[in-house]
């Protein structure tokens, strides 16, 4: 099991408590909140139980908001991020059958969403997601931060 976290304040906040089984990707809870700071969504995760011994993996443009965790227990933890590697993210969960529990309304509705973008010239789709509505799936994303680097991926800065 891990935790992972896309930052937000205006667009959500999402923590994700993810599992992997047998080769296939369970998404267990989510917390998934607007306009909150992190103190008060370390609160939510607190009542919620969300194991503090569990990697958490979080997006490295709030390095501040990752001290915070770490400050409340957690093992909170950024992702690398580098040129190519949001697609190679997909593409790794892709490979994989992911499960979702009922109870995580707002990723099903997310992934139920999920589009590509297109060439305006020749209508053909990208390799590129559609950056709207994505805070669970950035989320989803980190959670498999440490998966790629064990297959071999790595990025160059």
């Amino acid at each position: 099991m891990r935790l992972s976290q896309d930052f937000g304040f205006n667009h959500a906040n999402v923590v994700l408590r993810i599992g992997f089984k047998d080769g296939e990707l369970y998404i267990c809870n989510e917390i998934y909140v607007h306009e909150m700071d992190t103190s008060e969504i370390i609160k939510i995760a607190n009542s919620k139980g969300l194991e503090k011994n569990l990697f958490m993996y979080c997006d490295s443009a709030e390095p501040d908001r990752i001290k915070m965790w770490k400050s409340a227990g957690y093992r909170a933890k950024s992702v690398k991020k580098g040129p190519g590697s949001v697609k190679a993210q997909i593409d790794y969960l892709k490979q994989l059958r992911i499960h979702v529990h009922p109870s995580c309304t707002n990723t099903i509705k997310e992934i139920q969403q999920w589009k590509w973008k297109q060439d305006e010239r020749t209508g053909l789709y990208l390799d590129e997601p559609v950056e709207f509505m994505d805070d669970a799936m950035a989320a989803l994303r980190y959670s498999i931060d440490n998966k790629l680097k064990n297959n071999g991926i790595s990025f160059l800065k």
